[in-house]
């Protein structure tokens, strides 16, 4: 599982993999890594004090294939450390996550009474997405710049295919496939937790070549569009895509 959050240190926004998530709903929280201060974060889902609530954690991808789930029954190990160690049982209702993380009681205890705590207090496992292998993820304005030197930023590029998924989580996701065989070769744009889409097809008698693009992230998350401009520009005419998180590959090597 992989979020966009806001951070309880500095309020600035930061993109993690969730190590577990609290309950549900309304009252869920979520342990995420805050790696500017090499710290583990509690985060609520909701922001309470707006009436009706505010999402504040954006789902980007939702893989929870090494997740477990502890309830019931399986609480009753975290209350029998809370009792021999003269410890407040949290109200916990529900426990999803990696279990050398909700199998720490320890840890648990602490993040959810103080809501950071320092990475290495506790022995848990830093993790990375699980696809880093497969995929270039696009970060920084260092990614962007290299991979639009790569791609010739788009210069003689056809959008040949894109489709869209979301699923049960509400998270979102569009692969878009470019060709640029001229120049590099073919590629696939992986957007996730998308915010806003729009493709415009090419006018009839009008060549489908892009001929510049622009690609741009910041905490806002990602921008592209078919037409270069030096900042993001949500009213432009063409096709637009915005997203919290871009990763890409090559496809002909």
């Amino acid at each position: 599982m992989y979020v966009r959050a806001v951070s309880n240190i500095n309020h600035a926004f930061l993109s993690s993999v969730v190590y577990a998530r609290i309950d549900l709903g309304w009252y869920a929280q979520y342990v995420i890594y805050n790696k500017w201060e090499k710290s583990f974060e509690l985060v609520d889902y909701m922001d309470k004090s707006v009436p009706q609530g505010r999402v504040i954690v954006q789902m980007i991808q939702t893989d929870t294939d090494d997740f477990e789930e502890y309830r019931g029954a399986k609480l009753l190990k975290l209350k029998d450390y809370c009792k021999k160690n003269d410890l407040k049982m949290p109200d916990v209702k529900v426990l999803f996550g990696y279990p050398d993380v909700c199998e720490n009681y320890a840890f648990l205890c602490d993040i959810i009474e103080n809501r950071t705590v320092p990475a290495d207090r506790y022995p848990i496992m830093l993790r990375d997405l699980p696809d880093v292998k497969e995929w270039h993820y696009i970060k920084t304005d260092e990614d962007v710049q290299e991979f639009m030197k790569l791609f010739v930023g788009f210069h003689d590029s056809s959008l040949v295919r894109v489709s869209y998924e979301e699923d049960d989580y509400g998270a979102t996701k569009v692969n878009a496939i470019f060709d640029n065989s001229g120049w590099f070769g073919i590629v696939e744009l992986c957007f996730e937790g998308v915010q806003f889409l729009k493709i415009i097809p090419p006018k009839e008698n009008y060549a489908s070549d892009i001929l510049s693009a622009t690609l741009h992230v910041d905490d806002d998350g990602v921008f592209w569009a078919d037409e270069y401009m030096e900042t993001p520009d949500m009213a432009y005419e063409g096709s637009i895509i915005r997203a919290l998180s871009l990763k890409w590959k090559k496809l002909d090597d």
